[in-house]
């Protein structure tokens, strides 16, 4: 499933529960927009541990993986695999490259997809031009908001945030075949100090770098 999500990745970032919350909700009017303002208040970078997984049946986790992410405003990310299997994902504002290290093979492509989920924490103009933006329900001091894509498409449905004091510490992400993966964040640091040269990508010596012409071959998470 990881190659999955490098799929959605290239062609299109804790604690809490990743199906939408079973108690009882505090009914009070929210503002969705307000609540990611405050997610991207001053905020010019950011990094994380993550797990990700896939749900299916009755809430079971599959296909765990684990890493972590780096992301710039408003369209920078790595997004780097380590645990079962390393895999790099860099989007420098102009491409976004995927390096398998085992196969020895850099797959690149144009960085183009205008729903990853990514710009939904980091670029507020994307987001907003592209989603339908709701406040669901506030639950246990965290509230859940739901991104509709404004034109129907195959890869998202639905993105689903969990935001807690201000930060997203999780992502569900439902395509249109029903299938849903969830991105848990812990270890958050809002504008770190980022190594030069982090969100570029030179692929080492020796690689097959192979350029994806076709919009079935995915772009980022």
């Amino acid at each position: 499933m990881k190659k999955l999500f490098a799929v959605f990745l290239f062609s299109l970032v804790v604690g809490v529960n990743a199906q939408q919350p079973e108690s009882t909700p505090e009914k009070k009017t929210v503002d969705p927009l307000l609540l990611l303002s405050e997610v991207r208040k001053d905020l010019t970078g950011l990094q994380a541990a993550f797990v990700q997984y896939e749900l299916i049946n009755d809430m079971e986790k599959v296909d765990m993986n684990a890493g972590r992410v780096w992301m710039q405003s408003p369209d920078r990310f790595r997004w780097h695999y380590i645990d079962p299997i390393e895999q790099l994902i860099v989007a420098d504002g102009q491409q976004v490259w995927v390096y398998d290290e085992d196969l020895e093979q850099v797959t690149v492509k144009t960085q183009s997809n205008q729903l990853n989920p990514i710009y939904v924490i980091i670029n507020d103009e994307k987001s907003q031009q592209h989603y339908d933006i709701k406040h669901e329900i506030q639950s246990q001091g965290i509230d859940w908001i739901s991104l509709t894509p404004k034109e129907a498409n195959d890869e998202v449905q639905t993105v689903w945030l969990a935001i807690e004091e201000s930060q997203v510490k999780q992502i569900k992400v439902v395509n249109g075949f029903s299938q849903t993966m969830v991105f848990e964040f812990k270890e958050i640091k809002k504008n770190p100090d980022f190594k030069n040269g982090l969100f570029e990508f030179v692929p080492p010596e020796g690689v097959d770098v192979v350029q994806a012409i076709s919009d079935d071959v995915s772009e980022e998470l």
